[in-house]
C-alpha cells in the first residue's frame, strides 16, 4: 500500500473530484449530479475527513453532531475486505450511522480515485432517499444498483 498523496493532498484532490464528477449534471442521468446533496455538504463544510490508512478505528471519530458524511481515507489497497469486514461490523454496532466503501472498482456511474469508507448519518440520508423517491432521480438507475443502494427493489 503505497500512496503519493499526503492527507492535505488527498482532501484537495477529495474536493475537487466530488466538483468535477459527483456534483455535476450527468446526461445519463437526465441532466441531474451522481449525489444531488454533495454540493450542499461541500459548501457548507459538513464533510469531515479523516485519515484512516494507519488505523481503520480512526473512522470512529467521525463527529455525528457537526457532519453529514465522514470521508475516511483508506489508502489505494490491493484487498478491500477487511475493510468490508470492518464496515458492517460498524454498521451492526452503530444503528444510527451507514458505512460503506467507494472505491478505484465501485460504483455505477463513477469510480473514486482511491479508496474509502463513507460514513453518513442513517436519519439523514433515508430523509433524502425518501425525498428522491418523489423525483425521477432513480429513473434511469439500474435496478440491481437501486437494491445495493436503497435495499429495495425497484
Amino acid at each position: 500500500m503505497k500512496d503519493i498523496m499526503n492527507f492535505d493532498d488527498f482532501i484537495t484532490k477529495f474536493l475537487q473530484w466530488t466538483e468535477d464528477t459527483i456534483e455535476k449534471p450527468r446526461s445519463d442521468l437526465d441532466a441531474q449530479p451522481i449525489c444531488p446533496f454533495a454540493r450542499k455538504a461541500r459548501l457548507t463544510k459538513k464533510i469531515q475527513f479523516i485519515d484512516a490508512r494507519e488505523k481503520l478505528e480512526a473512522i470512529d471519530t467521525f463527529d455525528k453532531e457537526t457532519f453529514e458524511i465522514g470521508i475516511a481515507w483508506v489508502g489505494d489497497r490491493d484487498d478491500m475486505k477487511c475493510v468490508e469486514k470492518f464496515c458492517e461490523d460498524r454498521t451492526k454496532k452503530n444503528p444510527g450511522l451507514l458505512y460503506f466503501t467507494s472505491t478505484r472498482d465501485s460504483g455505477q456511474f463513477a469510480k473514486n480515485f482511491t479508496d474509502c469508507v463513507f460514513v453518513q448519518l442513517r436519519g439523514d440520508i433515508m430523509k433524502k432517499r425518501k425525498y428522491l423517491k418523489t423525483t425521477n432521480y432513480y429513473d434511469n438507475w439500474p435496478a440491481e444498483y437501486y437494491k445495493l443502494i436503497t435495499g429495495e427493489s425497484k
